[in-house]
């Protein structure tokens, strides 16, 4: 006979319910004994019950918190700052305030699915949202204006308003990009089978590269923005008629322009969509 105190599969440290790698829980009930009056077999039975029942609340407890928004805050430097966002499916919304100049606010909340959030801060002080898992997440960020974005959602939309710093944002099939009240020297938005919705002026010597694969481009801006437009879709149209421009080369799938002196570079690229210029009022 093999003694319980050497045998291991009575070691409490190789028994699956004490394994944290074990995704299930075990429950162990001892063998009654044919002895046993029938009393104490329903009182057994009770308890028995109780337990399971308890085990089964606790579950339903731990799945419910799963879809509460959960939140994280970091310090950094007043003036800089760099934000990284990866999210599977679901949106990523970017609010730009000063009123908090040295803090970023990181809002995830699940809605569906399994998933992971990670939001940690590495020692440039560069902040990274990174979700892994099928499910569907939505991230909202508060950040002070001069902060770099850089954003990728796999499928959702992506909106940044009000911001200064240099964005970049990327959607790798379905969702739309908006970005409002812009006043970035540096941006960039693509998707594939969404669209790219900007409003603002372009600052400076500033880059500008919205680009879409089957959507459609809608830039507004104010009637004295300065920059050098180059436009083009291959199946789409253009629309560039509410706004005052000189053209160095128009034809009906691509278009070389010209506001003011052309300090800014404005490259607007779609393969299947249309491509609208309005004066932003």
């Amino acid at each position: 006979m093999t003694d319980p105190a050497t045998d291991p599969t009575t070691d409490p440290t190789t028994d699956p319910t004490t394994d944290p790698t074990k995704d299930s829980i075990k429950v162990g009930l001892p063998r009654l004994s044919l002895r046993a009056s029938a009393r104490d077999q329903l009182a057994f039975i009770g308890s028995s019950l109780l337990l399971l029942l308890g085990l089964v609340a606790s579950s339903a407890v731990r799945s419910e918190a799963k879809a509460l928004p959960s939140g994280r805050s970091f310090q950094i430097t007043p003036g800089k700052g760099e934000v990284e966002v990866i999210n599977q499916i679901g949106t990523i919304r970017v609010v730009s305030s000063d009123a908090k100049p040295d803090r970023i606010s990181v809002i995830a909340k699940r809605l569906g699915g399994d998933s992971a959030i990670a939001a940690l801060q590495g020692p440039t002080g560069k902040v990274t949202v990174e979700v892994s898992g099928r499910g569907t997440v939505e991230i909202e960020l508060v950040v002070p204006t001069a902060v770099r974005l850089d954003l990728l959602t796999y499928k959702g939309d992506i909106s940044v308003s009000n911001h200064r710093g240099q964005v970049r944002a990327r959607i790798a099939s379905d969702g739309d990009i908006y970005f409002t009240d812009l006043r970035s020297s540096n941006v960039e938005g693509r998707c594939h089978y969404g669209n790219v919705h900007f409003s603002g002026r372009p600052v400076g010597e500033g880059d500008y590269l919205l680009k879409s694969f089957s959507g459609q481009i809608d830039i507004r801006f104010p009637t004295s923005a300065d920059f050098k437009l180059l436009a083009s879709t291959h199946e789409g149209g253009l629309d560039l008629r509410d706004f005052p421009l000189r053209y160095d080369r128009r034809m009906r799938d691509i278009v070389e322009a010209v506001a003011g002196v052309g300090r800014s570079k404005v490259c607007l690229q779609t393969q299947e969509g249309n491509i609208r210029l309005q004066r932003l009022l």
